[in-house]
């Protein structure tokens, strides 16, 4: 619900592993149903279940102002009880390694979100959500976040992908849900 306005209805989604993609319009309900998925917004009736831990990255970086790249990807990395020894690494792969150190609010939108993206590295759990997870990112980047889906389907874990563009992302699906005023159906 939002503003007392159902957003999702009658959703019935069940994700495997591999590459789930989710497209529809603008405001169709795709965001809330990652969101929903993670357990970030109350549903008004029905239920979830996940099985193991889930990854959200947003729209939004999702990384705490005041720290830098390395101390958010550490927090959330101790936070799920894993090492942390990995964090520097990921972040060089990222192509962030001078500026790791930095606070995020000094990072452009493209850090902020390839920092963000650097934690499939570090939290490696069974399902990944990720929300319109190539935006701000320039081609190398975008390559990178290619790498990551392929690695992370590899490993048997469990992508859902929401995304208006990258259709090539099509040919290596598994499952797709189309979402149109709030109602999803496989696609």
């Amino acid at each position: 619900m939002l503003d007392d306005r159902p957003i999702l209805r009658d959703a019935t989604v069940e994700v495997q592993n591999g590459l789930t993609l989710v497209r529809g319009p603008n405001g169709a309900g795709k965001t809330t149903l990652l969101r929903a998925l993670a357990g970030l917004v109350p549903l008004s009736r029905g239920s979830r279940t996940l099985i193991g831990d889930a990854l959200y990255i947003g729209h939004r970086a999702m990384l705490l102002r005041g720290l830098t790249a390395r101390e958010n990807l550490t927090f959330y990395a101790r936070f799920r009880g894993l090492a942390s020894d990995g964090v520097a690494g990921a972040l060089a792969d990222w192509g962030l390694r001078e500026v790791m150190d930095r606070p995020v609010e000094r990072l452009s939108a493209g850090e902020r979100r390839r920092a963000s993206l650097a934690r499939l590295e570090t939290e490696p759990v069974p399902l990944l959500l990720l929300d319109e997870p190539f935006a701000d990112l320039d081609e190398r980047a975008a390559a990178q976040l290619f790498r990551a889906i392929e690695r992370a389907r590899e490993d048997g874990r469990a992508i859902v992908i929401a995304t208006h563009a990258h259709h090539e992302l099509d040919a290596v699906a598994t499952a797709r849900i189309a979402i149109d005023d709030g109602v999803a159906t496989a696609a």
